[in-house]
């Protein structure tokens, strides 16, 4: 897959070496999004107490574009694409109180194709079609049997499945004062031929799954395209003598009422109740956020997506010691309400208040259901109840400051607190202490100090309507 990456960069750069000459032929896309991939499971013999799932994914690549006539484009795309599947147990089936889940796989896949794409314009905005004949790459590792001779040696090669695609998509462009873009489209990829086969077996057990994939997905996208146009001296020269817009004018937009998108990262300390002694770093856990914002004057409301890690710390009984179960995560919906008010005279700092309800819908990477653990003179094994967290809420209050960056989008820093939250990463734990048998229940929780740093895109910067 690297070699046909190369080839596609060298292949783009031989039209881009004709810049000086035909400067408004060319631009550059660059896009990622979400995607769902299409994948087929079988399992010997059937298993009514295992349910598929196939998670959100993603992709990102580039896209180089050549104008063939005032309408129409030649494509050449190069994207990364993760595809993965899991699976959903039910240890007790046909009771399904108790659940736990698995990921089978997960996988890196790319994506090469050239296209045609037909647009229609207008003076702010565009849309567009684009068919496109492709492969779809996929390097992986096998395993093979050394001879029939030798049971149970192996070696492993590196080997690459190489099959046809074929792409459509769809999108909309709404153009800069440069006539650069930003743009949102949905793409479908339909794989022509199988991928190399998966299969795994339980041992002795007779059980089998077989896992059959194509590289096919639906993408919701969005990107930037970068006009090349913009380089050349008449350009330049254009943009030069166009008067431009005060940083003062530029800052004060980026605080004027309307829509935003923003994305943020955070770090949690859980608390002292639940962290491991002597261990500084055991009680740090991280999570992030992507979200849509509304602001009104002083006062914004944001939701989104949010993404939690979190631990069970263990306390062993009569020992001054914790074990941590890691690798929780669990996903959750915001309503924050924020206010800031205006620190000086030069519109540089806004400082307020935060609060957020925390909506608790699924849980993301879940940790082993059974399992154990001990130390020199304690031995346990435990299982996870089931989780039932689903609409259960838990809530945050800090204070926050913003800044501008670039003029033209804010930085903001937070301290808070989270509280109230439901027990999370719950464990029946049996086992003995020193000679002696213990039964008892562990948790985790989502409370703690949060620090978190987060960017702010004001959507108003880029859609000016009836702004001078």
């Amino acid at each position: 897959m690297r070699k046909l990456l190369v080839c596609f960069v060298f292949l783009a750069l031989a039209f881009q070496s004709h810049l000086g000459l035909a400067q408004n032929k060319f631009s550059l896309e660059f896009f990622g999004g979400p995607q769902m991939n299409y994948n087929q499971m079988t399992f010997t013999p059937e298993q009514p107490g295992i349910e598929v799932r196939t998670p959100w994914n993603y992709n990102f690549g580039i896209n180089f574009l050549t104008r063939i006539k005032s309408n129409l484009q030649l494509s050449f795309q190069a994207e990364y694409a993760r595809n993965s599947q899991k699976t959903i147990n039910y240890p007790d089936y046909p009771d399904l109180e108790s659940s736990f889940e698995r990921q089978l796989f997960a996988e890196s896949l790319g994506n090469y194709s050239v296209g045609l794409r037909y647009n229609w314009e207008k003076e702010s905005y565009g849309f567009y079609l684009q068919p496109s004949l492709g492969i779809t790459v996929n390097n992986y590792y096998d395993i093979i049997p050394v001879d029939s001779t030798s049971p149970g040696h192996y070696y492993g090669e590196t080997k690459a499945k190489i099959i046809p695609n074929l792409r459509l998509e769809a999108g909309y462009k709404y153009y800069t004062n440069r006539r650069n873009y930003f743009l949102v489209g949905l793409r479908h990829q339909q794989g022509l031929q199988k991928l190399n086969p998966l299969s795994y077996s339980r041992g002795q057990s007779g059980y089998s799954t077989e896992i059959s994939r194509s590289g096919s997905y639906t993408s919701l996208f969005i990107g930037y395209g970068i006009n090349f146009d913009n380089w050349s001296k008449s350009k330049r020269q254009e943009y030069k003598n166009k008067v431009k817009e005060s940083k003062e004018i530029k800052r004060d937009r980026t605080w004027s009422s309307g829509a935003y998108l923003i994305v943020s990262g955070f770090l949690r300390f859980r608390p002292k109740s639940e962290r491991e002694a002597n261990l500084e770093f055991s009680h740090i856990t991280s999570g992030n956020l992507v979200g849509l914002g509304y602001r009104l004057n002083s006062l914004s409301i944001e939701s989104g997506f949010a993404t939690f890690n979190f631990a069970n710390s263990i306390p062993i009984p009569e020992h001054n010691t914790r074990v941590v179960l890691n690798s929780f995560s669990l996903h959750a919906v915001p309503l924050t309400l924020k206010y800031d008010f205006l620190i000086g005279d030069k519109n540089r700092l806004r400082i307020g208040p935060s609060f957020s309800t925390y909506i608790i819908t699924g849980n993301g990477e879940d940790f082993t259901k059974k399992g154990g653990f001990g130390g020199s003179d304690f031995n346990f094994t435990y299982v996870a109840q089931s989780s039932g967290l689903n609409g259960k809420v838990f809530y945050n209050l800090g204070v926050y400051a913003e800044l501008p960056i670039f003029n033209t989008s804010l930085i903001n820093f937070k301290v808070s607190q989270n509280f109230g939250s439901p027990k999370v990463g719950t464990v029946d734990l049996t086992g003995q202490v020193n000679g002696d048998p213990v039964d008892f229940e562990s948790s985790g929780s989502l409370n703690g100090f949060m620090l978190e740093m987060g960017y702010k895109l004001p959507l108003n910067l880029i859609f000016k309507r009836g702004q001078q």
